[in-house]
């Protein structure tokens, strides 16, 4: 058995590939293979994927990478369990390719959240990887047409990975789960991987829960005011706060932004909206067969309303305590500066031990 855990993003992904990476010789020993093969991050499969294309390339680094995975779970008689948010981007024929790359029957596993949580949390999120958009202009650009979004309307990637011929699609009811008071993980252990429970990593151990609004919108004015970050980091925004700043900071910064009240507003997704529920009808109607664990009514997201906060820029900005504290911090992460050149340094580093090992373990 293949499993391929395709995500998407802000829905314990993160949790579940620190206790896959975590219990990764329990696994083994119960006969599934979590592959050490991370480079990029270590304990989930972006660097699998990664450039989709190469999938198709017989000749590629990522085929051959992937054929010694699948020959070393061959040889030891161990089902194959791989993990990324990358791979719900992949198109039908690349994700075809891979399960044939592998050469075991595939079951692919999918996480669905309630949209409205899902866009809020979703917007803070990709603040720390580059994102710029307030939550309104976020919300904007999604509902301009709903049914096409895939945080509004999951349908958009579910009746496509539910065509990919030879394979099972089990979808994980995020919400439910919650209401049932059970831990992610520990249903993906024991309903689709067949096991007992296995330990949990230590709480907080995962590096990516939800920053204070206030550290996300003081994020998000350095990344205006940084243009293009990118081209001089390639470490995100959000690891730089984490490793260089220290708690005293973090607070500093919360305080002044927090010190602005009138700048703080906040906005409704109302959760009755019909695409809502449209969406909603259909992933029950045709897909609950395909639901772990199974809804008990005709609920499967949340009730009520999502209420969303956020701080408007221009506000923000007008207040010389925020002004002054975006200028020092500005500084202290200017391209040049040390702690983005070190930083920059690190993940290179540290990217090339990975790899060493990778190719010491064969």
């Amino acid at each position: 058995m293949f499993v391929l855990h395709v995500g998407p993003h802000k829905t314990a992904t993160t949790w579940l590939q620190h206790n896959f990476h975590a219990n990764a010789r329990a696994l083994e020993a119960a006969g599934w293979l979590y592959p050490q093969t991370g480079e990029r991050v270590r304990v989930a499969h972006h660097d699998l994927s990664d450039n989709a294309a190469d999938i198709l390339d017989d000749g590629s680094a990522k085929v051959a990478e992937i054929r010694r995975i699948a020959e070393k779970a061959k040889a030891q008689g161990l089902n194959l369990l791989l993990s990324s948010e990358g791979f719900r981007n992949w198109k039908p024929e690349q994700i075809i390719r891979l399960r044939d790359v592998v050469g075991q029957e595939m079951r692919i596993v999918y996480c669905l959240r309630d949209p409205a949580s899902l866009l809020y949390s979703f917007w803070a999120q990709q603040i720390k990887t580059g994102q710029k958009l307030s939550f309104p202009a976020f919300r904007k650009q999604h509902f301009k047409a709903p049914m096409k979004s895939r945080l509004l309307n999951p349908l958009v990637e579910v009746a496509r990975l539910v065509k990919i011929p030879d394979s099972r699609l089990t979808l994980l009811a995020y919400d439910e789960i919650r209401r049932r008071d059970l831990d992610i993980f520990d249903v993906f252990v024991t309903e689709i991987l067949g096991l007992p429970a296995l330990p949990h990593v230590e709480e907080g151990a995962t590096s990516n829960d939800r920053l204070p609004l206030e550290l996300a919108e003081f994020m998000r004015l350095m990344l205006i005011r940084a243009g293009d970050w990118r081209a001089f980091s390639s470490v995100n925004i959000g690891r730089m706060f984490q490793h260089f700043l220290n708690e005293d900071v973090r607070r500093d910064i919360i305080a002044t932004v927090s010190a602005v009240p009138k700048a703080r507003m906040s906005t409704k997704v109302p959760r009755r909206h019909l695409v809502f529920r449209r969406v909603e009808k259909r992933l029950l109607a045709e897909h609950r067969h395909r639901l772990i664990p199974q809804p008990a009514g005709d609920r499967l997201f949340l009730d009520g309303v999502q209420v969303c906060d956020f701080y408007r820029e221009d506000k923000l900005l007008a207040d010389p305590g925020v002004a002054a504290l975006l200028d020092r911090m500005s500084h202290v992460f200017r391209p040049s500066g040390p702690r983005v050149v070190l930083a920059n340094a690190a993940r290179g580093g540290l990217i090339g031990w990975r790899r060493l090992v990778k190719r010491l373990r064969g």
